[in-house]
C-alpha cells in the first residue's frame, strides 16, 4: 500500500499562509468599522444601573359614547356652570333677533363646555343659521313651518333659527319663547356631541320613522333636549335673571299637541315635566329619558 508523503515547509507556501493571515485581520477591522457606523433599528433601552425615564400618563382623548340608557353622561351627574350671558335688548327685527339668538349660543357655549369636558366628551362650538327663511341643508329637505319653527342638523352641527318663522309663528314677541326654544335645539347639540343622537337615530331608522318604537325613541330625543334646557336656564337664571329663566322653562307647557300617529315630540304635559326635571335637578342625571316609563314619554 502506498502512503503520501508529508508536505514539505516551501517558502512560497508560507508567504502565502502570512498574506492570507493578514488579509483576514484587515478585513476584521473593516467590518467592525462599518457595523460602528451602521443605523441599528429597535427602542432604546436603558443601561443597567441608569435610572429609567419617567413613564408618561396621557388622559384618554375626549370621545362621543354611542349609549343611552346607561350613557356616562346620564349615569354620572354632570352640571353646566352658572355662565354670564349678555343678552341683547330683545327686539323682533331679523337683525334683533339674530344677535339675540348669538349672544344666547355664546352663553350656552360657556355654560355647556366644563359639563362635557368633565365627563371627558368632545366639545365644539355649534354653528348658527338665523337667516329669515330655513333653506334646505345636508340634513335633507328644509321642515315646514307646521312641522317646526326652528331645529337642528347633526350632519354640519348647525341650530337653524330662522327669525322669520320664529317672529311670525314661534315666539313672537316673548323673548322667553325664543330662548326656550333656542337652549333646546342646543340641548340636541349636546346630544350629537355625547354620541347620544346617532345611537337614538340609529335605532329610529331601524324601527322606521313613523312606527310607533320609531315614534317613542324620537320623543325620548326630543323631551331629554327639553331637559338639557331647563338645566342650562337654571345654571344661568342668576345672569339672566330669575323671572326670564323661570318663563322660558315654563314655557314647553304651550307645545303643540300632535295627534297621535305622529307625536314626535310628546305631550304638553311631558314636554313642561321633563323640562321641570332640568330645570329644578340642575344635573345630566335628571335627564334620563331612555330608562322612563312610555307613559313619561307619551
Amino acid at each position: 500500500m502506498h502512503t503520501p508523503e508529508e508536505p514539505k515547509n516551501n517558502p512560497i507556501v508560507l508567504i502565502g499562509v502570512f498574506s492570507l493571515i493578514v488579509a483576514c485581520v484587515l478585513g476584521l477591522g473593516l467590518v467592525t468599522q462599518v457595523d460602528t457606523s451602521r443605523r441599528i433599528s429597535g427602542r432604546p433601552v436603558a443601561a443597567p444601573g441608569a435610572p429609567a425615564a419617567p413613564a408618561t400618563s396621557e388622559q384618554p382623548r375626549p370621545r362621543a359614547v354611542h349609549r343611552l340608557g346607561d350613557h356616562p353622561f346620564l349615569t354620572t351627574p354632570a352640571r353646566p356652570v352658572g355662565a354670564t350671558c349678555a343678552l341683547p335688548a330683545f327686539g323682533v327685527s331679523d337683525t334683533e333677533l339674530a344677535a339675540y339668538y348669538a349672544a344666547g349660543v355664546a352663553c350656552l357655549d360657556v355654560a355647556w363646555r366644563p359639563a362635557l369636558e368633565q365627563a371627558n366628551l368632545p366639545f365644539e362650538v355649534p354653528k348658527l343659521d338665523a337667516a329669515p327663511d330655513l333653506q334646505d341643508g345636508p340634513c335633507g329637505a328644509a321642515p315646514a313651518e307646521t312641522e317646526a319653527v326652528a331645529y337642528y342638523c347633526g350632519r354640519n352641527r348647525t341650530i337653524y333659527m330662522p327669525t322669520s318663522r320664529l317672529r311670525e309663528n314661534g315666539g313672537g314677541d316673548h323673548p322667553a319663547t325664543h330662548l326656550a326654544t333656542l337652549a333646546h335645539e342646543y340641548g340636541h347639540h349636546v346630544q350629537a356631541l355625547t354620541g347620544m343622537l346617532r345611537a337614538a337615530d340609529s335605532k329610529i331608522v331601524d324601527a322606521g320613522e313613523e312606527t310607533p318604537a320609531g315614534l317613542e325613541m324620537s320623543r325620548r330625543i326630543e323631551l331629554q333636549a327639553n331637559c338639557f334646557a331647563g338645566i342650562f336656564l337654571a345654571a344661568v337664571s342668576g345672569s339672566i335673571g330669575a323671572q326670564l329663566a323661570q318663563e322660558a322653562a315654563d314655557d314647553f307647557q304651550y307645545a303643540v299637541e300632535e295627534p297621535a300617529e305622529k307625536n314626535a315630540h310628546g305631550s304638553p304635559t311631558n314636554q313642561a315635566e321633563w323640562a321641570s326635571y332640568g330645570f329644578t335637578g340642575g344635573v345630566t342625571t335628571s335627564c334620563n329619558t331612555f330608562t322612563a316609563s312610555a307613559d313619561a314619554v307619551a
